[in-house]
């Protein structure tokens, strides 16, 4: 039987991120051994509803674990861009998770018993990261690799110019698991901006499987959003990135560079900085930075899970 690979989805479901959760349960290639919720698109509650819900309307043979977000206060939210559920309005129904452990207490229990066998991919604001990493240091090593979606390096940003959303929710946790020693790599706004599901593509979803139907749900109304509020034809999957980072590494460009994030600026707070001086930076690279992801492995790896 061929060994599955261990997956560990963190984020604030929102649409990318309910997207990346659903395509990671239908891919024959992972086993996902827990989804965390993390308060960042929509509050620490609404978080955890969307992660059960998601769950609960795709019915994986064998549910991963559930986390509980805990309880942050940022000063922004995703509203804008994903409606003020986080999933453009569609009620899903979901029951209060009874008795669940919060998402940084699963992560470490998780890491422990599955020593060098996880990768961790990371889709929302680092929080919960660096909360688990303050209740074990040694999770840097019990992790086999972690995948962050946050940073922009060229691109002109999102929440603030050149700042992506997640980073500048807690900047201090971006700051702190990007210098943890973490085998990392960080997908950019750089190479998400390449991630869209746009009308023509779901054009051709003719053979529905479950996830299928669940994107038929979530996407149109999602489509209707970003014409009408952002006049975008097409919805972002900036966190699919991080799935594609690990199951379709061919299809992404990555550099390795030295990387920090502003924690304190009035203008910039939350902004990632690309130290690309030549022979002054005192160091070598310390992150794998994902600059480029190919649309056309996204769309295949979609399309195939959507007709598998």
């Amino acid at each position: 039987m061929k060994k599955l690979q261990k997956v560990i989805i963190l984020g604030d479901p929102g649409l990318d991120g309910a997207t990346a959760l659903s395509l990671a349960l239908a891919d024959p290639n992972l086993e996902v051994l827990a989804a965390l919720a993390c308060a960042g698109n929509v509050n620490a509650e609404q978080a955890t509803r969307n992660m059960q819900a998601v769950l609960a309307r795709l019915d994986p043979p064998r549910w991963p674990r559930l986390g509980v977000a805990p309880v942050v206060d940022y000063d922004v939210d995703g509203r804008f861009w994903h409606g003020a559920n986080g999933m453009v309005g569609l009620e899903l129904p979901s029951a209060p998770p009874l008795n669940a452990p919060s998402s940084d207490k699963l992560l470490i229990e998780l890491a422990r018993k599955f020593p060098g066998e996880i990768s961790l991919l990371n889709m929302g604001p680092c929080t919960v990261l660096a909360q688990a990493l303050d209740r074990e240091p040694g999770l840097v090593d019990l992790l086999q690799n972690v995948v962050v979606v946050g940073g922009a390096w060229r691109d002109p940003g999102t929440i603030l110019p050149g700042v992506e959303f997640h980073f500048h929710c807690d900047p201090q946790a971006a700051r702190r698991v990007i210098h943890a020693g973490f085998r990392l790599q960080l997908v950019t706004l750089d190479a998400t901006r390449s991630l869209v599901v746009s009308p023509a593509m779901m054009t051709g979803w003719n053979e529905l499987s479950a996830l299928g139907e669940f994107m038929r749900e979530l996407l149109p109304p999602a489509l209707r959003l970003a014409e009408m509020s952002h006049g975008i034809e097409g919805v972002a999957m900036d966190d699919v990135g991080a799935l594609l980072a690990l199951v379709r590494p061919d299809g992404c460009k990555m550099r390795s560079i030295p990387v920090d994030i502003e924690t304190q600026g009035e203008i910039t707070k939350g902004m990632s900085i690309f130290d690309t001086r030549r022979n002054n930076h005192g160091g070598k690279a310390n992150i794998n930075v994902i600059l480029q992801i190919e649309s056309a492995v996204f769309e295949q790896y979609f399309n195939d899970l959507i007709r598998h």
